[in-house]
């Protein structure tokens, strides 16, 4: 149905509606008068009387109700234009664009106060590689890179872990659930050793600030443009919170009020040392209802924002807005940073993400689609 038709149903189903009770309305007017209608005025002039106020009131009504119309017609006009920029970046996969147009316009429509975004960490909103294209770290990857200088025996435990579990992690030929055990025993071995070693609060944060993690082109404004307009920012990370408190402190110089994390978290006992690690345990496959169970209050208090902006790397970050209470759409975005040669794992990924995006150092789409839902209001 065209605008034109939409305004001109909306002005019929009005008029008819006004019809159908005029009548009514009338009896009503008369109960409300001061004093009784056929001692003030005569009944043919009280009726064309209170027929022109009430007809008056009835077109404004329906006039109000189209505006309103207009108004929502206008700020969906913005999601054919998104569209279309999408189509034209080879980097960007879509599979579905009808129903990312779809969601796109529930989000237009509902604007900041109904919108949150849940966000990975590692290889998320930060970078793969480098302009080199040498892999940069993950969090858990900063103890990785600096122990190996400060006690090259504790280093190379971290590195043979890794060498041993990455490639099962990625293995195409097993499921799901014959990865996660090997998973529980990489992340439990490798906290269990940064545990043991004690590593004080300080070295952690000179860790981090000598480390190779590196925010996504643009991640900063992002992060800066969700807090002004009061966009919740959930991250959610199988990675060290730790590591990424320390790293947004050192780069924004504060941790937005409007960001929540839900991470593993090292504890530190009274001289601010390494102790023992949050529970439940979060590694890649579990980022789900299974970990979210003492996040319940948080998600409670945003239970307004029923439009979610998902972001992600990987096969478990698409089920993280298991926490959110809402009936509203999920946009899950996914960073593909595997090889081209891989036509399955490429195709899965468009299977399970409404939007991927191939070797993208970037947040510009994610910006993109906050400026637009930001705009319209």
């Amino acid at each position: 149905m065209s605008r034109v038709a939409r305004l001109g149903r909306c002005l019929f189903v009005n008029g008819r509606r006004f019809e159908s009770r005029q009548s009514t309305l009338q009896m009503q007017a008369e109960t409300l008068a001061d004093s009784p209608l056929s001692t003030s005025l005569e009944p043919p002039q009280f009726s064309m009387f209170k027929a022109t106020e009430i007809a008056a009131a009835a077109a404004a009504c329906a006039e109000a109700e189209c505006y309103e119309q207009l108004e929502q017609l206008k700020k969906t006009e913005v999601v054919p234009l998104l569209m279309e920029w999408f189509v034209q970046q080879q980097q960007i996969i879509c599979a579905n664009p009808t129903e990312v147009a779809a969601k796109l316009r529930k989000m237009v429509a509902g604007g900041a106060r109904k919108t949150v975004v849940i966000s990975d960490f590692d290889y998320t909103l930060s970078r793969f590689a480098n302009e080199k294209g040498e892999r940069l770290s993950t969090t858990h990857g900063v103890f990785d890179d600096n122990v190996m200088r400060l006690n090259p025996a504790l280093g190379q435990q971290f590195v043979d872990l890794k060498n041993k579990y990455y490639p099962i992690e990625f293995c195409p030929i097993l499921t799901q659930e014959e990865k996660i055990p090997h998973m529980e025993k990489w992340w439990g071995t490798s906290h269990s050793l940064i545990v043991n070693e004690k590593f004080s609060k300080n070295t952690i944060e000179d860790f981090v600030r000598q480390s190779r993690i590196v925010f996504k082109d643009g991640a900063e404004d992002f992060i800066q443009s969700l807090d002004a307009h009061n966009i919740p920012l959930v991250i959610f990370s199988a990675g060290i919170g730790n590591i990424i408190e320390y790293f947004l402190e050192q780069k924004l110089g504060a941790i937005p009020r409007n960001t929540h994390f839900i991470s593993n978290m090292i504890l530190f006992d009274e001289e601010e040392k390494a102790c023992a690690f949050s529970e439940p345990l979060i590694h890649t496959f579990c980022k789900n209802s299974s970990v979210i169970q003492k996040e319940t209050s948080f998600f409670h208090e945003i239970n307004g924002r029923v439009n979610v902006i998902l972001l992600g790397d990987s096969m478990g970050d698409i089920h993280m807005d298991v926490g959110v209470e809402r009936d509203g759409p999920t946009l899950k975005v996914g960073y593909y940073n595997g090889s081209l040669d891989d036509t399955a794992a490429l195709k899965h990924y468009e299977e399970v993400y409404d939007i991927v995006l191939i070797h993208d150092p970037t947040l510009d789409v994610a910006q993109k689609i906050v400026d637009m839902i930001n705009s319209t209001h």
